[in-house]
């Protein structure tokens, strides 16, 4: 499970302003691009404690990450460059806002510098694992209308980047609100402990999951054998029983040779 509903509701109440913005006339990447110069500026202010400005920076960042995706599926601007921009982007300034705000309280909270660490690490681990679920078992991807890419792994575990800015901005939200750093140093707290516990729900899933899957399956393997010979290395497929000269100098085969022939039958001396 994780905040997917949230995420749909609010999804909803977005549209007329993420549709109004991606019918402006900027191509999707440069949207992206964008959203990480707000994200670079949001852990910039946060670090200087600047706490409303760092909010509205850190909204304004997951407006632009809603509005590239919207832009790339409406107006046909889908590309693989695209798609893998946007994860490394998002994943970027996850790790840079977080980590202004960590460090504007580690003057009064130095154990704050440990959190970040452990936050960070859990962020990064989630999107780890989640990539290498979907490398292992691809037979399981499919694309929505849209043409986005999903995977039943996507709606386990309670940490993501709406996720993120759920703990983290409550936080900064709340510090601004009472200006008081306990509530922000609450909210890396949250992304610490949430991101950890997302990445072990990921892991029983998998282990639920994959387990008993061979991601061989029943392919039947080519052993290669190499004896030493005058005329160089031989390499024999063992299924089709061929031999394969090699070039001493490329390494590179000769040419294929026929199926190696049987040896004719000796008759038998007492045969009449």
């Amino acid at each position: 499970m994780n905040l997917f509903a949230i995420r749909k509701h609010a999804d909803r109440l977005l549209y007329p302003i993420v549709s109004a913005l991606a019918g402006l006339p900027v191509h999707a990447n440069v949207w992206t691009a964008a959203g990480a110069l707000v994200g670079l500026a949001s852990g910039v202010v946060l670090f200087l404690g600047l706490w409303w400005t760092g909010l509205v920076l850190l909204l304004a960042r997951g407006l632009f990450d809603h509005v590239d995706g919207f832009r790339a599926r409406g107006f046909n601007q889908r590309t693989t460059f695209g798609a893998v921009l946007d994860d490394v982007v998002a994943r970027w300034v996850l790790g840079v806002a977080f980590a202004g705000g960590c460090l504007n309280l580690a003057a009064a909270y130095p154990h704050v510098l440990i959190v970040m660490a452990l936050g960070i690490t859990g962020a990064l681990t989630n999107v780890i694992i989640k990539l290498s679920i979907q490398a292992e078992s691809h037979q399981e991807l499919s694309r929505d209308g849209g043409g986005k890419l999903g995977h039943p792994v996507d709606v386990v575990g309670l940490f993501g980047s709406a996720e993120f800015l759920i703990y983290y901005g409550t936080g900064v939200l709340a510090t601004a609100l009472l200006h008081d750093p306990r509530p922000l140093l609450a909210g890396c707290w949250a992304v610490a402990i949430m991101s950890h516990v997302s990445l072990l729900q990921r892991v029983r899933f998998a282990w639920q999951r994959y387990r008993m899957v061979d991601p061989i399956g029943s392919a039947k393997p080519v052993v290669p054998v190499v004896p030493v010979g005058p005329v160089g290395p031989v390499v024999r497929d063992v299924p089709e029983a061929r031999d394969v000269l090699l070039d001493s100098r490329t390494g590179r085969p000769k040419a294929e040779a026929a199926p190696r022939a049987l040896p004719a039958a000796v008759p038998d001396a007492g045969a009449p």
